[in-house]
C-alpha cells in the first residue's frame, strides 16, 4: 500500500523537517552547545504548516498556526537534546562514508520528489518548467541540502533510540493499538458518512484507504464504441447542443453579475427567467439527442450485444469477454475486479449508474446502457466488502516496523523530558515571523 510505505519517510520528515541556515541569522533555540536559527526554524515551521494542511486539505487558523509554531521550536529543542546526549556518548559526528551514503540517499529522495512532481505537472496539461518544479521543491524546504540535513537529524535519532530504548518487544495488542488509532480510525471517521470526499481522495486519486464505506459494489463492463453511422446522423443535433449549451453560459454572465448588486428579486428576476429559458432549451435538445441516439444505435449493435449475452449465458468468463469485445481494457475493469460503484457517487454517468445499482445480485449482467462514452454491458462482479483493508503480508511488515519506531520514539520523548533538566535550554520564539 502506498500510503503505508511512506509511513517510516513521513515520520521522518514531521518529526526532522529543517533547512540549512544561510548566513548570519539569530538563534531561536539553543540547547546546551547546539543552537538552531531563524532561517532553520521558519523553514520548518513554514514545511510543517504546508504539509499539515496538505493532508488534512484546510487551511490553518491563526491559532492553529501558533500550534504549529510552538510545536516546531519543541521539536527543535529535542533535536539539541539528541545531539547534546550523542555529543556525550561520542556519537554525535558521522565518518566521510556515512555522510557519502546519507547524502547519496538525500540526492536520490529530492530525484524521486522532482520527478514525481514534474510528471504531475505534465499530467496536469499545464505550462510548467523543470526551473519552477526546482524552485518549487527549494521553497517548500526539500533541497539535497536540506534533506540531507534531515536525514542526519533521523540517524541520529535512531543513534538515540539504540542507545537508550532499544528493549521494546511489541504485541500484537499494541500493533492493533497503533494501526486504529494512526490509521484505521481516522480513515473511519473521515470517509463513513462522506462518499463524495472518499471518491476525490482515495478513489480519484488512486490513493488506497485503511476503510471502506458500506454500499460499493464491483462492477465490470463491455464498453462498445458507437458505430461511424450514428455520429453522423447526429451531427446537426450536436451543432443544436454546442449552440444551446453556449446559449446557457451565455445567460450565466449577467446573472451572476446582477445576483452580485441585486437588492432584491426584481434586480435579478429578467437574468433568472433568460438563464432559465436557456437551459430548458439545452435540457430539450439533449433530451432530442439522447432519443436519436438511441434510435440510431440499437438497431445498429443488436446483433453483437446477442453475441455477448449468448457467449455469457455458456459460462464464459465475463473478462474473457471484455478482452474480446471491450473498448475499455483498463487494468481495474480486467484485472483488479471491476470499478467500485457507490449509489451516491457522482463519478458516473446517471444511466451508468441506474443500470450499475439496478443490478440485483454479483453475476447478473445489464442490457445495453448508452451514455457520451458509449455502449455499455454492466456486470456485477462482487460486493466490496466494507471496514478495515485487509493488510498484505508486506504491508503487516511496513506497519510492524512503522509500530516499532512509533513506539520507541514515545519512550525516547518520555527520556527527553528528564534531559531537560541536565542542560541550559534558551528558545527566542519572539524573533519568528508572524
Amino acid at each position: 500500500m502506498k500510503r503505508l510505505a511512506c509511513i517510516l519517510l513521513t515520520l521522518c520528515l514531521i518529526w526532522c523537517s529543517m533547512a540549512l541556515a544561510e548566513g548570519d541569522d539569530p538563534v531561536i533555540v539553543r540547547v546546551g552547545d547546539f543552537s538552531f536559527t531563524k532561517n532553520q526554524l521558519q523553514s520548518a515551521i513554514d514545511t510543517d504548516i504546508e504539509f499539515t494542511e496538505l493532508l488534512s486539505q484546510e487551511t490553518l487558523t491563526d491559532e492553529e498556526r501558533q500550534t504549529q509554531r510552538d510545536d516546531t521550536i519543541e521539536r527543535f529543542v529535542g533535536v539539541g537534546l539528541i545531539q547534546c546526549k550523542l555529543q556525550e556518548a561520542g556519537q554525535n559526528d558521522f565518518t566521510p562514508d556515512e555522510e557519502e551514503n546519507l547524502k547519496a540517499a538525500a540526492r536520490n529522495l529530492y530525484e524521486q520528489l522532482w520527478q514525481g512532481i514534474w510528471q504531475r505537472a505534465q499530467d496536469s496539461g499545464e505550462d510548467f518548467t523543470e526551473e519552477q518544479v526546482t524552485e518549487y521543491l527549494e521553497e517548500s524546504g526539500y533541497s539535497a541540502e536540506a534533506i540531507y540535513e534531515e536525514y542526519k537529524a533521523t540517524e541520529r535519532r535512531y543513534r538515540a533510540i539504540d542507545l537508550y530504548c532499544p528493549a521494546i518487544t511489541l504485541t500484537e495488542d499494541m500493533i492493533r493499538e497503533y494501526y486504529e488509532e494512526q490509521f484505521l480510525n481516522p480513515d473511519r471517521e473521515r470517509y463513513e458518512n462522506d462518499i463524495d470526499l472518499y471518491e476525490r481522495e482515495i478513489l480519484a486519486q488512486q490513493n488506497e484507504s485503511f476503510y471502506t464505506p458500506a454500499g460499493y459494489r464491483a462492477i465490470q463492463q463491455i464498453l462498445l464504441e458507437y458505430p461511424d453511422e450514428v455520429n453522423k446522423g447526429l451531427a446537426q443535433e450536436k451543432v443544436q447542443f454546442s449552440q444551446a449549451a453556449q446559449a446557457v453560459a451565455s445567460a450565466l454572465q449577467p446573472l451572476a453579475d446582477a445576483a452580485s448588486t441585486a437588492q432584491g428579486w426584481d434586480d435579478i428576476s429578467e437574468a433568472c427567467a433568460n438563464y432559465a429559458k436557456a437551459a430548458k432549451a439545452l435540457e430539450t435538445v439533449q433530451k432530442a439527442v439522447i432519443e436519436k441516439r438511441e434510435a440510431l444505435t440499437l438497431p445498429l449493435i443488436q446483433a453483437r450485444v446477442d453475441e455477448i449475452r449468448t457467449a455469457f449465458d455458456t459460462g464464459i468468463d465475463f473478462t474473457s469477454l471484455i478482452k474480446k469485445y471491450s473498448a475499455d481494457t483498463n487494468a481495474q475493469n480486467m484485472e483488479k475486479g471491476g470499478y467500485p460503484v457507490h449509489p451516491d457517487s457522482r463519478n458516473w454517468p446517471a444511466e451508468f449508474l441506474d443500470a450499475a445499482t439496478a443490478l440485483e445480485k454479483p453475476g447478473d449482467i445489464s442490457e445495453p446502457v448508452l451514455t457520451d462514452m458509449g455502449v455499455h454491458i454492466l456486470y456485477y462482479a462482487s460486493d466490496i466488502p466494507e471496514g478495515e483493508h485487509e493488510l498484505t503480508g508486506e504491508e503487516q511488515e511496513t506497519l510492524n516496523a512503522s509500530a516499532l519506531y512509533y513506539y520507541q520514539n514515545q519512550e525516547l520523548e518520555a527520556l527527553m523530558a528528564d534531559w531537560r533538566e541536565e542542560y541550559e535550554i534558551e528558545t527566542h520564539p519572539e524573533l519568528l515571523d508572524d
